[in-house]
């Protein structure tokens, strides 16, 4: 899509960031969120150019912080590879992670919910590092890890033991979701008060060569028809994860920018909380993305129209150079 398609002057929806326009954008924002996967890097290599960008933001005093919907990693893990990629870390003196993921997010919120219970536990079907991070915030969780059938049939599945004290079951990444999972998790919930919580509802994970793989979202779906409820989301676009972030940071929404490369996550997000939006084309949406929900009669879709597009991260550079 030209640039007149996606709007070819400063008012428009969906402009092009030239270095003119970055520079007068950076001017008025103190915060800059970004997303990971398809933004910083692909896998485990960086996007050509997105750590120097990085560096230099972080030179430019602009405060960073990185948020994704991946919740089979911890805070730690995120900030190690952030390191690891070359793009550095905070360098205020007792400065925390500035990563935000679904599994530090996640807990953020149980522990808001069960505050006050007596050694609350979840029922997680997920991974271990949704586990360590529900663990680190005061919050047990049993169900990690394979679970087979108990039994020869249904009888048998309803008669298998369950966990005392279980408040929530979680619902993230986790390739051993079963039948058996998916048997507990509805028997839990039907608990008085057993919260439902989903760490994402991303319905594809993409992998290299334009492949894909089932993401969090399907696995949450299932349990929500099972158990006939509807789960309380905390990752990208709901606003409980940019509220985590904003507790840590104090943001001001109309300093802050959006930056990710999926229109129905990231720029949903952004526009929502009232974030300035970037989008990258180094990711999973496309600018024929842009023009179908551009085009689109629903208001939802014509949210996920960002401010701005580049075509990398690597675009900033000029903007922050000299």
């Amino acid at each position: 899509m030209a640039e007149a398609e996606a709007g070819g002057d400063d008012d428009a929806r969906c402009v092009r960031l030239s270095a003119e326009r970055a520079r007068a954008l950076l001017a008025g924002v103190d915060t800059l969120l970004f997303d990971c996967d398809g933004v910083l890097w692909r896998g485990e290599t960086a996007v050509p150019g997105a750590p120097e960008a990085v560096s230099a933001l972080r030179a430019r005093g602009k405060r960073l912080g990185f948020i994704t919907n991946n919740s089979s990693k911890t805070r730690a893990a995120y900030a190690e590879k952030l390191r690891r990629l070359g793009f550095g870390g905070p360098t205020a003196p007792g400065a925390g992670p500035e990563v935000f993921g679904t599994a530090y997010c996640t807990a953020v919120y149980l522990r808001q919910r069960l505050a006050g219970a007596p050694a609350p536990k979840a029922y997680v079907l997920g991974g271990p590092a949704l586990a360590a991070e529900l663990r680190a915030a005061g919050v047990a969780s049993v169900g990690v890890g394979p679970e087979p059938l108990q039994g020869d049939g249904p009888g048998d599945w309803l008669d298998a033991p369950l966990e005392p004290d279980v408040r929530a079951v979680v619902v993230g990444f986790d390739p051993h979701f079963s039948y058996m999972k998916l048997t507990k998790a509805v028997r839990y919930l039907q608990r008085p008060g057993c919260l439902l919580v989903g760490t994402n509802m991303d319905n594809r994970l993409p992998l290299e060569n334009g492949r894909f793989t089932a993401g969090t979202g399907c696995l949450v779906r299932a349990v929500e028809m099972a158990a006939q409820r509807q789960a309380d989301i905390i990752g990208k676009p709901s606003r409980f994860i940019f509220d985590c972030v904003s507790r840590e940071y104090g943001l001001d929404p109309e300093r802050t920018v959006m930056v990710g490369d999926r229109l129905d996550t990231d720029i949903l997000l952004g526009a929502t909380c009232g974030l300035k939006t970037v989008l990258t084309l180094t990711g999973v949406s496309t600018l024929g993305d842009v023009r179908s929900n551009q085009e689109s009669d629903c208001e939802v879709k014509k949210k996920m129209v960002p401010d701005f597009y580049v075509d990398s991260i690597a675009d900033l550079l000029p903007a922050l150079q000299g």
